[in-house]
């Protein structure tokens, strides 16, 4: 990893990662875990919006118009990395795909500053079966945008990025941090934090 990457994953751990045993999570793929991914913990935080804005840009600069995804997950990733890439000359604009079609007004699906025929990004902060990821991909292709990157913060190593590589393509679909690295240094700062409070 970066240090950038290091840092992130860092912020991930400390804010992200919460870990109950005797009363595992009910995750959206109705599945249970004893651990549950809670981006928006992180991805909300000041110290992570420029490192988030970095490490996404970087991978889809040149390539998209536009950025953005299922709302609320996407919301602060694509922000992150629209304010991101005025600073660097290279403008990319935010976009957030609804849950459900907006009832009055324009009643749309599609939010934001994306033009039609866009080449946009897709981002997500976690997957597991990747199917919100899937919806956005589906709104994105029905707006007549060119769905050309799919990036996620974390994947939870359950199947979903491979559903998305096989709607997008192998080499458009990535995640920043796979679930075994965010684990890794979960339990590393642990075993810090115990032994600093058994001192």
């Amino acid at each position: 990893m970066t240090r950038r990457e290091e840092s992130l994953a860092a912020l991930l751990a400390v804010h992200s990662v919460f870990y109950r045993p005797r009363r595992p999570f009910v995750l959206s793929s109705g599945k249970t875990s004893a651990f549950y991914f809670d981006c928006r913990r992180t991805t909300m935080l000041p110290e992570a919006m420029p490192l988030i804005g970095r490490l996404v840009f970087e991978r889809i600069r040149g390539a998209v118009d536009a950025v953005g995804g299922l709302t609320m997950g996407a919301d602060p990733i694509a922000c992150a990395v629209a304010y991101y890439s005025q600073t660097r000359g290279s403008p990319i604009v935010a976009f957030s795909v609804r849950k459900e079609p907006k009832s009055h007004g324009m009643q749309r699906w599609v939010e934001g500053a994306a033009e039609p025929e866009a080449r946009v990004a897709v981002v997500e902060d976690v997957v597991t079966t990747g199917e919100s990821t899937l919806r956005a991909i589906t709104r994105c292709r029905e707006e007549g945008f060119r769905v050309e990157r799919v990036v996620a913060l974390v994947d939870r190593e359950e199947g979903g990025m491979a559903r998305i590589a096989a709607a997008v393509g192998e080499d458009r679909a990535l995640a920043l941090f796979r679930r075994a690295e965010i684990d890794a240094v979960w339990k590393r700062l642990r075993v810090s934090r115990a032994a600093g409070a058994s001192r």
